[in-house]
């Protein structure tokens, strides 16, 4: 079967495609920006009977901010999240993962929603959305729901969502004012590839001289899904992030991932980064505080 021979529909509107959704006969799945599509068809795997095009409906692409968080459209482009402004401002770790996908095309291309709901370990902007305690509204014709991202995925490629649900909406919470983030990645070629490993990071600093109040830390890459580094968190509170702390912080990243070994790297590999991107990751941050 040649992939043009595959129907498409494109729906209108959020209802339409709910109904699209909910039709049991066909095999149908979304497609936005179609970055991972083609690749995964290649493979033998992921071809519908029917795609729905969804990447012309503007209503899913958007960032604003409301009183219970920052809200992102699944149709969001890493390019807007590079452009926004309010994500730079109080989302930096998600801004900052995101000028980190792939090349230009695939960052004008590929959407926030697409990373979801692809669910690939090695998703760059999961990482920050664990950091940032993200909500996902799932939408079906028989009503909504909302999951906290920690109970999204299932595994390499799994989560939650039913056949016939999509993701519409994406909620975040706004990092305070004494809060800054970053995000740190190793691929084969810089900004080109899939991460072999990658990190988020936010820290969240007090008065005191390298004073952190609280620290999140999550790794992609290294498990069957996104990793909560809580050791490590709990180390960044217990004394002034001197170099010192940090390389000890560092150290005891290994224990908390779990890699496998693959065609892009082995396991002891991926533990070693784990932590030296940590140490990069902490380091930077703490020059940006020090230069406040």
């Amino acid at each position: 079967m040649k992939i043009s021979e595959i129907d498409m529909v494109t729906p209108k509107s959020v209802e339409e495609c709910l109904y699209f959704l909910s039709d049991q006969e066909k095999e149908v799945r979304l497609i936005a920006g179609g970055t991972d599509a083609v690749v995964r068809m290649k493979d033998g795997i992921g071809r519908p009977e029917t795609w729905i095009n969804i990447k012309g409906m503007d209503s899913l692409r958007y960032i604003r901010e409301e009183s219970d968080g920052i809200h992102i459209g699944p149709l969001t482009t890493h390019t807007d999240m590079i452009h926004s402004q309010l994500l730079w401002k109080k989302a930096d770790v998600l801004a900052s993962a995101s000028n980190e996908v792939g090349a230009i095309q695939i960052q004008n291309m590929g959407t926030i929603g697409g990373n979801l709901g692809t669910a690939s370990p090695a998703g760059d902007t999961i990482p920050p959305l664990f950091v940032l305690d993200a909500r996902i509204e799932l939408n079906s014709i028989k009503g909504k729901r909302i999951v906290p991202i920690t109970e999204f995925f299932n595994g390499p490629g799994h989560t939650i969502q039913k056949p016939n649900e999509m993701i519409t909406d994406i909620i975040i919470r706004p990092q305070e004012e004494n809060e800054m983030g970053t995000f740190e990645k190793l691929g084969p070629r810089k900004a080109q590839s899939i991460s072999i490993v990658n990190v988020a990071m936010s820290l969240k600093m007090g008065e005191g001289q390298r004073e952190c109040l609280e620290g999140r830390i999550a790794f992609g890459s290294v498990g069957p899904t996104v990793i909560r580094a809580s050791k490590c968190e709990r180390m960044l509170t217990l004394s002034s992030l001197t170099d010192d702390t940090i390389k000890d912080v560092a150290d005891i990243a290994w224990k908390e991932v779990m890699p496998i070994t693959d065609g892009r790297a082995t396991a002891k590999y991926r533990r070693s980064m784990a932590s030296a991107l940590l140490a990069r990751g902490l380091y930077r941050l703490m020059k940006r505080w020090d230069e406040k």
